[in-house]
């Protein structure tokens, strides 16, 4: 909701307007919509709960959101749920960062990003052409790194090495 507020003293007239947005208890400050919020979920669910999540109507899918970040509320009984505000905060991010042809939550970085946060380190390098170039991710807490390849230069940079549900293929 946008808030207007003019002042008039005199001969002279300020207006100031700002964007006030009001957070809903239970609900990350970065979520905009519930049903794109559930579909944004999909790294982070079991194959049981996305297949419940589907088949449930729009009522039941509300309920099951709550639920499912209710269950993993780092401090329970406090407005802010901790975890889910930092996993939309990295979606958000994903959004800002790595869009290419789809929203950047759906790239391969993007996923990596929402997983695992940002690297502790990373690598850029290039092919024999322009064109081509690789960027490695290191993260040395979990001892692993991501290598993506951009072959076009677009920035549609796909892991070398598929990956997904935390499984290495």
């Amino acid at each position: 909701m946008n808030v207007s507020v003019t002042l008039v003293q005199a001969k002279s007239v300020d207006t100031k307007e700002i964007n006030l947005r009001m957070r809903k208890p239970g609900l990350s400050f970065f979520i905009n919509n519930v049903e794109e919020a559930l579909d944004q979920m999909r790294y982070i669910v079991t194959d049981e709960e996305y297949k419940l999540i589907k088949k449930s109507k729009r009522k039941e899918r509300g309920k099951l959101f709550y639920q499912f970040w209710d269950d993993r509320d780092p401090t329970p009984g406090t407005i802010t749920n901790e975890l889910m505000d930092q996993y939309y905060y990295r979606v958000k991010y994903t959004n800002e960062k790595f869009a290419a042809f789809q929203p950047g939550w759906k790239t391969d970085m993007g996923m990596i990003y929402i997983l695992f946060g940002p690297p502790d380190d990373m690598q850029r390098s290039f092919g024999t052409n322009s064109r081509n170039t690789f960027e490695t991710w290191y993260y040395y807490s979990i001892s692993r790194n991501f290598t993506f390849y951009d072959e076009n230069g677009f920035g549609d940079f796909k892991l070398t090495t598929p990956y997904y549900r935390a499984v290495g293929w």
